[in-house]
Order: structure tokens, then sequence, then C-alpha cells
């Protein structure tokens, strides 16, 4: 692939020191000198150039300069090159207008490099159409596991948003990667300052979902007379924590007899849209505890479904775990974790 002026004139100065970088760069026009230092410094976050050959790029720096006329090795060194080069006060001025063409060029370059858990807390409340595009945006894996922690309603319609094919354009781009980037510069500085990082009603939820693992590990009469206990002071509270005693993501840790009882009683069909766009696990568990029949059934089922939307999954998976949380309400739903 051939190399662009630029790049081969970042290349150059990745090879030179800050000063003689910036002492060639003193014969540059300021346009010339900001693409320059743009490039160094999308090359330094991407990875790109490591293995470009300097010498094709020596020319065509020379052919550069001659016409209208930054090493990079991160931010760091762009800065003390452009300090150089322009003085203190012109070089942050600079330095902002890097910053930004590194932006329009890849606004989501940071994000990709931030951990699943705090990507989640930034997009805590946002829409389906939102995250779909953040998603779309971050390696697979990464999307895998952030799509795992995500509230399910907005789970399912980033996957539809995502489905849809629908390209976002440069302007809605930039603006979502600069809000979620935002975020997360709040939520580093939350951390820094002591203060907690995240929704406060997923915090909550969280709590709550801890307690109700807790509870109901314990003998029936005794989980049954702690929620009542729980019920007197807040009804809400108490059905929260009976309700986060199962949830959908603990299908797999459901013993096989108790699983086995529960998915008899649910049609085939409702079955296929419950597991429409399941983790693998959860698929894995279903099918290891139905009869071939049934197997049979329910892949007839998913055949038939073209695009089911989101809101029906919800709906038959609610109808799932109406079941499963019967079962449990009775003492009869074992988990292989206890």
């Amino acid at each position: 692939m051939a190399i662009g002026g630029t790049r081969k004139a970042a290349l150059l100065l990745k090879s030179l020191d800050d000063r003689t970088a910036a002492e060639l760069l003193k014969s540059a026009s300021p346009q010339v000198v900001r693409e320059i230092a743009a490039e160094l410094a999308y090359m330094d976050a991407s990875g790109a150039g490591k293995d470009q050959v300097a010498e094709q790029a020596i020319r065509e720096f020379f052919t550069l300069l001659a016409q209208t006329t930054g090493k990079g090795g991160g931010e760091t060194y762009v800065k003390a090159m452009l300090e150089s080069a322009l003085g203190k006060d012109r070089s942050q001025e600079v330095l902002d207008q890097v910053r930004q063409m590194v932006d329009a060029r890849d606004p989501f370059m940071q994000i990709r490099t931030t951990e699943v858990e705090l990507l989640a807390q930034a997009l805590a409340g946002e829409s389906g159409g939102v995250v779909a595009l953040v998603l779309s945006e971050l390696p697979a894996k990464k999307s895998t596991q952030l799509l795992g922690i995500l509230d399910e309603k907005v789970r399912f319609e980033a996957i539809s948003g995502m489905a849809s094919g629908e390209d976002a354009s440069p302007e809605v781009r930039l603006r979502v990667a600069t809000v979620v980037r935002e975020r997360l510069k709040a939520q580093s500085a939350s951390r820094r300052e002591g203060a907690p990082v995240g929704n406060a009603a997923a915090r909550r939820e969280q709590q709550l979902r801890k307690l109700a693992i807790v509870l109901r590990g314990l003998k029936t009469d005794l989980r049954d007379a702690m929620v009542n206990t729980i019920a007197e002071r807040d009804k809400e509270v108490a059905a929260s924590v009976v309700k986060l005693m199962v949830i959908w993501e603990d299908i797999p840790a459901v013993m096989p007899r108790s699983l086995q009882e529960v998915l008899r009683t649910i049609d085939s069909r409702r079955l296929a849209l419950g597991l429409v766009g399941a983790d693998p696990a959860i698929l894995q568990k279903v099918r290891q505890n139905i009869s071939e029949r049934a197997n049979a059934m329910l892949e007839e089922e998913t055949s038939l479904l073209s695009s089911p939307k989101p809101e029906d999954t919800v709906e038959a998976r609610g109808e799932i775990l109406a079941t499963l949380r019967e079962l449990n309400a009775k003492g009869e739903l074992r988990f292989e974790e206890t």
C-alpha cells in the first residue's frame, strides 16, 4: 500500500530526537505542522507505522517541506516537539488542534482501550441506538463482554440496531464518542476523589442481587422469614430481592432436574423467542435438558423466526423466569453453585 506524504514525514520524525525534529519543522507552515503532529499522535495511539521503512519517507518529507513547508512516541513527545518548534504558548494551541484532528479521524480510539465495566457505566441510561454504535466500534471480544453486562432491554435494542446495518454519519459518530469520553473522564475524576462510580440505581440493584443470592442459599423457611422481615420495612425492596434470586443469567447454574421440570411447561415457540440472542452457555444448557423431539421442535421454531422484536424476546424470557421463580418460591429450585 502506498504511504501518504504526511505519514512518511511522521515516520521520518519518529527516527529523530525532538530537538532535531523541531528544527526541521521550523521551515514548515502551521497547517503542515498540525497535520504531521496529528499523524504522529494517531500513529502512536493506533500502533500504525511500526513496520514501515523510513527511506522513502525521508525523500517524501523533504518534498513536502519544499512545497509548503514530529517524532512519535506519544503525546508527550509531540508536545515537546511542538514547544521546541513553536514556543510554549503557541504549541498548546496547536496541540489542542491536533487532538481535534485525531478525534475527527477516529473518535473511538480511546474508547476501544477502556475497560468493559467502565464502558457499561458510561453507557448507563443511553438508548439502544447509541449503545449499538459504540458496540460496532469495539473489537468483537469486547463487544461480547459489554453486551453481557448491559441492561437486558437495552441489550436487545442494541442488537436490533446493529442488525439494521444503518451507518451513522461522521458527525453522529463524533458526537456519541465525545459524550462517552466525557463520561469516562468524569468517572476517572470521581475515582481519584474517592467518589462512587456508576449509576446509583445500578449500584443499588447490584447490592440487592448480592443479598438475593445469599438468601436463596438458605433453607426455605429461614429465607421466607427474612424476606418477610424486609417486606415489613419496604415491600418494594422485598419484591425486588425475590425477583433477583432468579435472573436470566442464572440458567446455566440451575440443576438439570429443576430446569427440566420448568422447560417441559414452556411452549416451543416461546422458548425459541426467549433464546434469541441468548448467551451460548444458556443455549447449551437448555438444549442439554430437553428431549431430542423438543430439540427438533425448537430448531424448527427458531428457523421460522424472521425478525423477532426485542420486546417479544423480553416477554418470552419473562415467562420462562416466572416459572423458574415459582419453583424457587416453593423451595424446589436447585442451583449447582449451592
